[in-house]
């Protein structure tokens, strides 16, 4: 284990000597006839503790004390007040001006050892504790980093509620990656046609097609120089510009888009399964419509028919001489033919409004969003 270094910082060439020799085995020593001397050589090699006398000629240990906290601020190192005086306005000075314990001259060696194993292990424990805090902001970031990523997917997944075609989903896409700091690429297979987009109204070149086309069943995430393509069945997003050397944000982007590729895959099957419906439903509309037509056509020729029948009948009536049981007989005939004819008519009637009620249905569904 490396030990620390001590600053002895005493006038008396006798204390230096012998705290030196006493602690070489614990500790790395290097002694100071001045706090000047210490200042001087302060950054080429720090200390951990300094060992410092107040009572000297030119600089007292007050004064050098201030010199070295304001070259520590953060107080990493410890400082041990050494005295042949102790008094309270001492100590209490010494406690002001940032001390951490304070040694009475003449003192034994197990006293000094104390002193120092108990203003190490201090020092230790505040570093350990700075680097628990620090440790704590960087968690602290980290979680409000992804927290605040993880809402863009959520905004992503919003937007795509709304899109309505493949335009408005790149849109939705190139967004994303916008809020991420990356650039990239999308392309929406569909059943009818492919479109490949490299902005949100701009299309891909002929060599990004080929890309696409290359790697696009290379598996659902694949990699190539700094270059990374999330793919799925109807859908593939290439980013042209990963984080590869922060390996961090690297496995935060993959997994942000490979949940964004879903969502895409997902609006994609949606919107390919409601144009298929909406074609279905033009089918219905052309149908019902010729439906329509059918009827009123067939309503007219209908109505004629029965019309010129009568008029036959009446004819026919009077070159028969036909009696009036006989007239009423053929009458009869004709009205219950007449009867079971309308009946027919308003049964097709009725199953031309059960479909034109179903358009309406599938209609008004079409449009909830």
């Amino acid at each position: 284990m490396k030990k620390a270094l001590v600053y002895i910082i005493d006038n008396d060439k006798n204390i230096r000597e012998s705290m030196c020799e006493l602690l070489s085995e614990k500790y790395q020593t290097i002694a100071f006839e001045s706090g000047d001397e210490a200042l001087k050589q302060y950054h080429q090699k720090r200390p951990e503790i300094i060992l410092l006398d107040i009572r000297m000629p030119d600089k007292d240990g007050y004064e050098i004390c201030k010199e070295f906290r304001a070259l520590d601020p953060d107080e990493e190192m410890s400082i041990i007040f050494m005295s042949n005086k102790d008094s309270q306005d001492e100590r209490m000075r010494a406690y002001y001006l940032g001390g951490d314990d304070f040694l009475i001259k003449p003192f034994s060696y197990e006293e000094l050892l104390a002193k120092l194993k108990k203003v190490d292990r201090y020092h230790k424990q505040q570093q350990n504790l700075q680097e628990q805090h620090s440790i704590a902001q960087d968690m602290a970031f980290q979680a409000m980093t992804e927290a605040s990523q993880y809402g863009i997917v959520l905004q992503f997944i919003k937007e795509t509620f709304i899109s309505e075609n493949e335009t408005q989903l790149a849109t939705a896409v190139f967004q994303t990656l916008s809020k991420l700091n990356i650039s990239g690429s999308v392309q929406f297979r569909m059943a009818s046609h492919t479109s490949s987009f490299r902005a949100p109204n701009q299309t891909c070149n002929p060599i990004e097609e080929e890309v696409f086309e290359l790697i696009k069943n290379r598996g659902r995430i694949f990699d190539f120089q700094n270059k990374t393509i999330f793919n799925d069945h109807h859908a593939s997003i290439l980013v042209k510009d990963m984080p590869l050397d922060d390996e961090i944000m690297y496995g935060r982007f993959r997994d942000i888009l490979a949940a964004v590729v879903e969502g895409v895959e997902a609006r994609l099957i949606d919107i390919q399964r409601k144009n298929a419906l909406m074609i279905v439903m033009n089918d219905i509309r052309s149908t019902i419509t010729l439906v329509e037509k059918q009827f009123q056509k067939h309503e007219i020729s209908t109505v004629d028919t029965m019309e010129k029948l009568m008029l036959d009948m009446e004819s026919g009536f009077n070159f028969l001489n036909l009696s009036d049981e006989q007239e009423d007989f053929f009458l009869q005939l004709i009205e219950n033919s007449m009867k079971q004819l309308v009946s027919v008519y308003m049964e097709a009637r009725s199953i031309n409004e059960q479909l034109d009620g179903v358009y309406t249905k599938l209609s008004t569904a079409m449009e909830h969003k």
